[in-house]
């Protein structure tokens, strides 16, 4: 279930492919959906894997977003969620925004680049997750 009108646009039409998406609103440039209607219809589901974005992600912080209500949605995926991936640029381990979304431990994988500094990947898995080197 994407929760951006730009990844549900790419994923329209593809073959064999149930396209669900929640209620909510636009917020404008991304249109990630976000808001009641959205949180409301991701506590109705459970997903195997959810894979997430951040803007921020620090052994000692956490998840953090830089919208309040994005991370509101982040953290209604991660407790619908059996699984949670999060994808990240190493200069987002450098990064603490004004949202906290979950602790470290709240993740159950980190994919990150091999560009990653080895202290962070240490400080993360150190916070209780596993990161990955793609």
């Amino acid at each position: 279930m994407p929760l951006s009108l730009h990844a549900a646009n790419a994923l329209t039409g593809a073959p064999a492919l149930r396209l669900l998406l929640p209620g909510g609103e636009p917020r404008p440039g991304e249109l990630a959906l976000t808001g009641p209607l959205t949180e409301a219809s991701l506590a109705a589901l459970r997903f195997d894997t959810a894979i997430l974005g951040c803007c921020g992600l620090t052994a000692a912080d956490g998840l953090t977003a830089f919208d309040l209500a994005d991370a509101a949605v982040k953290r209604a995926i991660i407790a619908s969620a059996h699984r949670v991936v999060a994808v990240a640029e190493p200069a987002k381990f450098s990064r603490t925004a004004l949202a906290f979304v979950a602790p470290v431990s709240a993740l159950d994988l980190i994919v990150t680049t091999d560009e990653a500094d080895e202290e962070d990947v240490a400080a993360l898995t150190a916070a209780g997750t596993t990161v990955h080197i793609a």
